[in-house]
Formats: C-alpha cells, sequence, structure tokens
C-alpha cells in the first residue's frame, strides 16, 4: 500500500525563555500514513502531537527533515489543495451563518458559483447541520461546531484530512457523531490522520496507530499487529462474593478481584490454567467461566509507559 503521507527524520525546536534558549519538541520523527487507512496519532498533552500536524499542514517549517504527501512537499501549492484539515480549537466568526462559513472557505479554496452551492449543501447533509444552514454561528453547541469545521475541512473534497483532537470536549453524544462522520470520510476513500490522547478512540476508530512520547516516536503499526505482541492472560470467574484464601499470592496469578457478580482471578500467560482450577476447586470454589482477556491498546500503551518511565 503506497504511503499517501511520509515523514522522515524530522526536527523542530522552539527558542524560549529571556535567554531564548532551543527547547526540542520533535526529536527525529519518522512515520507513513498509507493510503487509505485511517491513522491514530496518540500522545499525553504536551508530546509534541500539535507541533507536527502544524508542520503537516505547512502552518510552520521543520528545523530539519522532510514531509511529503504523495510524494510532493507539504508546503507546496499542491500538497494543501489535497489536504483538509480541523484545527484542535477551530475559530469561526460568530456573526457568521453555517452557510456563509462555508461560502467564504469555499472562495478560499477556489470554489464558486453553483458548484460551491452544491458542496455546501453536500456537506451540510454528511455533517447532519442542514437544519441549521441559516443559524449565526453564536447559537452553535460544541459539538454543532465541530461538525461545521468537519465541514469545511471536506468541502474542497481532499483526499487526506488532518484532524487535531476532533473530539475535544465533546459530550458523549457529540463524540459519537464526530466517530461516525470519520468513518463516514473513510468509507467515501479518504486517508484520515488525526491525533488525540484518548486510546478508546484510536482503538474504535483506527487500523493503524503511532504513538509519540517526548517527542519522539515511540511505536508505529497496525493495530491488530500491535495488540497481538501481548497477551491479556486469562481470567477465572468463580462464583460468590469471597476471593479463595491467598489466591493472590499463588503462582501466576496477578490479581484476585470481587465484583457484584462474582469473583475475577486473572491468570499471567503461559499459567498451567488445569493446576490452578484444580487448587481452586480443592478449596470449595464454584467454577463459572474461563475467559481469554483480549488485550487493549491502554494496557499495550501503558506497558510502553511504564518503560519509558524507567528509562
Amino acid at each position: 500500500m503506497a504511503a499517501r503521507l511520509e515523514i522522515k527524520e524530522v526536527h523542530q525546536s522552539f527558542a524560549t525563555g529571556f535567554w531564548l534558549r532551543p527547547a526540542h519538541i520533535l526529536r527525529g520523527v519518522s512515520l507513513e500514513v498509507p493510503e487509505g487507512s485511517v491513522y491514530g496519532f496518540l500522545g499525553a498533552n504536551g508530546a509534541g502531537k500539535t507541533t507536527l500536524i502544524h508542520l503537516i499542514t505547512g502552518l510552520r517549517k521543520p528545523k530539519s527533515g522532510s514531509l511529503t504527501l504523495d510524494g510532493v512537499e507539504v508546503r507546496s501549492r499542491e500538497a494543501r489543495s489535497r489536504l483538509g484539515y480541523l484545527p484542535e480549537r477551530p475559530y469561526f466568526h460568530e456573526h457568521l451563518t453555517g452557510e456563509g462559513l462555508l461560502q467564504y472557505f469555499g472562495a478560499l479554496s477556489n470554489l464558486s458559483g453553483k458548484k460551491l452551492e452544491t458542496r455546501i449543501t453536500e456537506v451540510l447533509d454528511q455533517v447532519n447541520l442542514r437544519d441549521a444552514r441559516r443559524v449565526r454561528l453564536r447559537n452553535f453547541s460544541k459539538g454543532m461546531l465541530q461538525r461545521l469545521g468537519l465541514a469545511q475541512a471536506v468541502l474542497h473534497e481532499p483526499d487526506f484530512l488532518v484532524l487535531d483532537e476532533p473530539m475535544s470536549g465533546l459530550d458523549p453524544l457529540g463524540r459519537k457523531e464526530i466517530r461516525e462522520l470519520i468513518l463516514r470520510q473513510a468509507e467515501l476513500g479518504k486517508t484520515v490522520f488525526f491525533s488525540t490522547h484518548v486510546i478508546s478512540d484510536v482503538e474504535t476508530l483506527c487500523d493503524r496507530v503511532g504513538l509519540i512520547s517526548k517527542g519522539q516516536m515511540v511505536r508505529t503499526g497496525k493495530v491488530a499487529e500491535l495488540l497481538s505482541e501481548r497477551s491479556g492472560g486469562t481470567e477465572v470467574w468463580l462464583e460468590g462474593s469471597a476471593a479463595p484464601s491467598g489466591a493472590d499470592t499463588w503462582t501466576g496469578v496477578d490479581s484476585v478481584r470481587v465484583n457484584p457478580d462474582g469473583v475475577r482471578v486473572l491468570a499471567r500467560e503461559g499459567t498451567d490454567l488445569g493446576a490452578l482450577v484444580s487448587e481452586l476447586r480443592s478449596q470449595g470454589a464454584k467454577l463459572r467461566a474461563v475467559l481469554p482477556v483480549r488485550p487493549s491498546l491502554e494496557d499495550y500503551f501503558g506497558s510502553i509507559g511504564r518503560k519509558e518511565d524507567r528509562s
């Protein structure tokens, strides 16, 4: 699969403080975003996500390294025409209507006349804002503004979308709406690159993921491949409301937790489950189920984060 976006050894720093000493934000970042993928860019606040996005969109120039979209330097007119962008905190003039805002952005993208009016109707339908076409933006909710921001990002029919924290500050319904809109763009064949610090969003939406920490790429790859690298172990469910005596100290047992619907014994990968179940039964425990634990991205990146802290 061809790479739409290719980033090679990008470094970025800014002068800060009274003495204008350089603060290194990105340190040799390299990654590829394949055509047609939904790529999740994960990292804690301050890890360098927005700085890299500013470089991808051509808003800033890197100190060193290269960024290309379809083989063309990202700051070129050709690359920018192929890209749609939603900033983390978009600012729109409140006196404009939804239609007026899209007319403004359409003019910036060299759209006009009937073609622009047709596209405005299409994108407002896509983001479920047709009824708010002539409503002034001061009356929009946060979720409506995010959806309108996505509408302006896709108005000129770009093939590559860059979304910076698209679900930031939204309530559960707003998050669901934006997730559905991202999946809709993927169904239309667009390539989507979005940053977030919420791991569950990546697990729900993405086929590929990259983790940045302290300005460096820690891991990149397909979500399924990353999860296959580790096992979640096995959980043994018991009836009752009391844990077997000393079970949490047995070899191979990670934890024992009493829940309202039973007792959960979590066994590590490679544990002799037959011996564990026999030991539990010898103490009078009644077995309900033995289930493999599906590993999650949160567990995966949590383990990486702990390694980073120790290094």
